[in-house]
């Protein structure tokens, strides 16, 4: 029982082989096209990111990222804050070959952690979905809904917790994501 349980827990912690390829990501507080003008130039600044685009009766910026370079969801958020706004949801389409989820699974992809809430057991390939459902990421409303979809306590901070599979390798910042 006791190696049974060790393997579903070393399949759930397994670095995963997937790259974030892109992201759709929708900003808050936008009145004007300057606005929009403002955000895609801070995102343009960010290393990582090889295009945008903006759709601007959205609020809709569709991100490009460079291939073989890692990206941290903050880093894009943080560059939209110092433009002056928030970001209202960011969904990363991130490519994937047979990697394994299920409730409360954890993935590594590009040195960040990525917790997936209320998953069903499945295998992801190809091209997957993932919204980030952290906190300034989504609505208070969205974020309380899925946090009770898990009761792992690093839901609440965003931060690894004794809930979570320790990994020396990677930063104690835990993503956590909805497919």
């Amino acid at each position: 029982m006791k190696n049974f349980l060790l393997a579903i827990v070393l399949l759930c912690t397994l670095p995963t082989y997937a790259q974030i390829k892109s992201a759709q990501l929708t900003a808050s507080g936008l009145t004007c096209s300057m606005c929009s003008k403002s955000i895609f130039k801070a995102l343009e600044k960010v290393p990582a990111i090889q295009s945008v685009e903006a759709d601007v009766e959205k609020s809709i910026f569709t991100i490009v990222f460079k291939p073989g370079v890692s990206i941290s969801p903050d880093e894009v958020k943080k560059a939209v804050e110092d433009a002056g706004f928030s970001v209202a949801s960011m969904v990363l389409t991130t490519s994937f070959s047979g990697s394994r989820v299920g409730k409360d699974s954890h993935l590594t992809i590009g040195g960040n952690t990525y917790h997936v809430v209320g998953a069903t057991d499945k295998e992801l390939n190809g091209d997957v979905a993932l919204r980030v459902v952290d906190k300034n990421f989504t609505s208070p409303k969205e974020h309380k809904k899925y946090g009770k979809a898990t009761a792992m306590k690093c839901y609440e901070s965003g931060m690894r917790g004794t809930c979570c599979p320790a990994d020396a390798s990677s930063p104690n910042r835990i993503y956590h994501v909805v497919l």
